[in-house]
């Protein structure tokens, strides 16, 4: 079995603890920032299982992110994301986030090559930074 290698750019953000509509508000930020894997691409929905639903995509952080702009984005809920990628990859995306949203850090795990972060989102409009 071969294990495909992902550039030290990439970063893969996982989504729970929230609606599809906050999953493609907070893609949709993330995607006016970076690249992202178009086979990764899937529209969140809702699934009728009615069991808890995660949604993934890889973002390609590297190059100069692109200007952020656009409207403030609101959320209903407080989505968990969870992202694993290089330090500097992750730093970005994490940036990225601090600047549409406040960012909650719950955690973060780091390796030699690798980090691991788990952070809450909410839209207030102060957009600081708090450890929980």
């Amino acid at each position: 079995m071969s294990v495909q290698q992902l550039p030290a750019s990439t970063v893969h953000v996982m989504l729970g603890d929230c609606s599809a509509a906050d999953a493609r508000s907070v893609f949709a930020v993330l995607s006016g920032r970076f690249t992202a894997d178009p086979e990764g691409a899937a529209e969140p929905h809702e699934s009728a299982s009615g069991r808890p639903t995660v949604w993934t995509a890889l973002f390609d952080t590297a190059g100069d992110p692109r200007d952020p702009g656009g409207p403030v984005v609101e959320l209903s809920g407080q989505p968990t994301v969870e992202a694993q990628g290089g330090p500097l990859a992750t730093r970005h995306l994490r940036e990225a986030l601090g600047a549409a949203f406040t960012v909650h850090e719950l955690g973060t795990e780091a390796g030699d090559q690798e980090v691991q972060m788990k952070l809450r989102l909410d839209s207030s409009t102060a957009h600081e930074t708090r450890s929980a």
